[in-house]
């Protein structure tokens, strides 16, 4: 049977500070950062200076190179990432969904083995508004505990990633649990595109023309070159601002005396587009500008260099529960702990307003199949304000007639702009069938 992949995040192994009475905690991080595209992190090749910070993380540990995010928007991706399940089994994939009572995930899994679970998130969609608290101790975002009152100043209207930093080490100077797995998910690069003035300013330059915070989809987005550019430069300066503060909660783990001794994990729950296949933001789409994604990893059971392997979110829940001595029975991840198997595929999925489509991923070629789209489900998604011909013409890209398959070489044509399905080569006809399975065996 053909191998899934996962992506793996970030995790750290805490030394108790001596005012804990000098003994051993062991704790492991998982850091997303919401709507960061690999290509806009530094080690990953950007030369615009968004990630001072991972950069010079990367340098002690290793950078996976070729990771991809089991969904295009945070709901089915951070849940894949916290129950180690792709995004249709896991079935939390819609604006109504909420993770099923069932779902055994990896905090469960790690409880089991003896941790204490924590969790900071600063998007609802990775937290509480989707079920996502299941199976920790303590749970913290904006549904349950963020209040706006408490929150105070923000500049994408949800908590900043210095609120996000603060909360979470005021909580670990006093916690004592001896083994404790802490989730952590930042916001701030998310749209509506707002940084602190004084870092949009830093990548904006000189330019004062129209500042767009919140582009289209895929309808009426053909902007000029510098305004794309400026919706470019303030969405960097909200990476910057997120990378800032990962620097300050590595220097409070430090003055903790936590630090050396840690494991940290840092990856993604999605990318971002720009205009690159005429759509902008993220959800419905599978290009590599959405799915793929950075993972750093920084500890002492992972060796300095970078890591070339595909690599897929699920894969990064395999890899916590191997370093937390946990079961990972019934998952498909493969831990990044053990050695590379060959012929391995990523999947990504988006199943939501009637769309469906699945990409899978291999060493060379990529899939993408859209199935028709449900008209009924369609049209009901929007708001009854819009003309049926209005609904119909906001994602010119859906097909509700007929299948749509794309597929592209990635060593070729890294970019994806030269479909190939009209002589589909044997390997992607291989994965394009694999993928038809797996979308028919969805249980």
């Amino acid at each position: 049977m053909f191998k899934f992949l996962a992506v793996v995040i970030p995790f750290v192994t805490l030394a108790m500070p001596a005012g804990a009475g000098g003994s051993q905690r062991e704790l492991m991080f998982l850091i997303l950062i919401d709507a960061v595209r690999a290509d806009h992190v530094g080690v990953y090749g950007y030369d615009k200076g968004t990630t001072p910070v991972l950069d010079e993380l990367a340098k002690e540990g290793v950078r996976y190179a070729r990771v991809y995010a089991n969904a295009p928007w945070t709901a089915p991706s951070t849940a894949s990432f916290l129950t180690g399940l792709n995004a249709s089994r896991h079935k939390t994939e819609t604006d109504k969904s909420k993770l099923v009572g069932n779902v055994v995930t990896l905090t469960h899994r790690l409880k089991k083995a003896g941790w204490k679970t924590a969790g900071f998130s600063a998007n609802g969609n990775g937290g509480s508004l989707r079920g996502l608290q299941s199976g920790f101790d303590v749970f913290r975002d904006t549904t349950n505990t963020y209040t706006k009152k408490e929150r105070g100043k923000t500049y994408n209207g949800l908590p900043t990633a210095e609120f996000l930093t603060r909360d979470v080490l005021d909580y670990l100077a006093k916690s004592t649990a001896p083994k404790e797995f802490v989730f952590i998910f930042y916001v701030d690069p998310h749209d509506p595109y707002n940084a602190p003035p004084e870092l949009e300013k830093k990548f904006l330059g000189d330019y004062n023309g129209t500042i767009r915070r919140l582009p289209s989809w895929e309808k009426d987005n053909d902007y000029p070159k510098a305004e794309r550019d400026a919706i470019v430069a303030i969405y960097d300066a909200g990476i910057y601002y997120a990378d800032q503060q990962i620097g300050v909660l590595l220097d409070g783990l430090k003055k903790m005396g936590l630090r050396d001794k840690a494991t940290v994990m840092i990856s993604a729950d999605h990318g971002e587009g720009f205009g690159e296949h005429n759509f902008y933001l993220h959800a419905h789409h599978l290009w590599d500008e959405v799915i793929h994604v950075p993972l750093i990893v920084v500890g002492p059971d992972f060796k300095v260099g970078v890591d070339e392997r595909l690599t897929q979110s699920i894969d990064v829940t395999a890899t916590l529960l191997e370093l937390g001595g946990a079961s990972s029975e019934g998952l498909w991840g493969h831990s990044l702990l053990q050695p590379a198997i060959g012929d391995r595929r990523a999947i990504s999925e988006y199943n939501e307003y009637g769309i469906h489509r699945q990409a899978i991923i291999g060493e060379r070629y990529k899939v993408i199949w859209q199935r028709p789209a449900d008209r009924e489900w369609y049209m009901r998604s929007f708001s009854d304000k819009f003309t049926p011909a209005q609904k119909m013409a906001f994602f010119p890209s859906v097909s509700f007639d007929k299948e749509v398959v794309w597929v592209f070489d990635l060593v070729a044509d890294p970019a994806e702009k030269k479909d190939l399905s009209a002589t589909i080569p044997d390997e992607a006809k291989k994965m394009l069938q694999e993928l038809r399975l797996f979308v028919g065996n969805n249980p």
